[in-house]
């Protein structure tokens, strides 16, 4: 052999390192951020549910009975900066573009019990918000069908635990016409 191994018991196995999995706060593009990411708060699978809303929202924008003209389209949440992500402090910033605020101005401002898992400077920036009605995503989407927005709808809940899961969505009816489950492959595993 060309390397000496002292020390080293050749039949038994190496020790495994014990990993411990670090999630990182920048995952997605700023417009397709959910508000657990923003807010510096853990997060699981429930984001990617998220981001697929933010999408499907722009695809019913598609339509030209929701926005006629091409150029009139844009995503659904265009922030312009996402404290505390960007440092560039939240005081002075302009509210209307801060991520949130335009988040808030489509789905409401959070209900109190949405807000009860959040913490430190999440929990302070959630109770300092002016209250905001819910938008009426049938009027932002006119050509959708009831069916869409309902989807669309369960895919953009505050709170990650009332957002629908991929299987969820997969049941709606919305999908119910266009589902092929012979060719749908499973993990087999759910991640919540």
């Amino acid at each position: 052999s060309c390397y000496p191994l002292s020390g080293v018991d050749v039949g038994r196995p190496l020790p495994q390192p014990r990993l411990r999995r670090q999630l990182t706060k920048h995952v997605v593009t700023r417009w397709y951020r959910a508000p657990e990411l923003i807010l510096l708060q853990p997060y699981t699978s429930a984001v990617d549910i998220w981001s697929l809303g933010c999408i499907f929202a722009e695809l019913l924008s598609m339509q030209e009975e929701s926005v006629p003209a091409f150029e009139d389209r844009r995503p659904l949440f265009p922030g312009g900066s996402c404290y505390p992500l960007s440092g560039e402090g939240g005081a002075g910033n302009d509210e209307r573009l801060d991520q949130l605020s335009v988040i808030f101005d489509v789905i409401g401002t959070p209900r109190p019990e949405d807000t009860v898992g959040a913490a430190g400077s999440a929990k302070e920036f959630l109770d300092s918000i002016r209250p905001n009605p819910v938008c009426r995503l049938e009027e932002m989407y006119p050509g959708a069908d009831p069916d869409a927005v309902s989807l669309l709808k369960s895919m953009l809940q505050f709170n990650p635990a009332r957002r629908c899961t991929v299987d969820e969505a997969l049941e709606h009816r919305f999908l119910q016409k266009v589902r092929r489950r012979a060719v749908e492959v499973s993990a087999g595993t759910s991640y919540r």
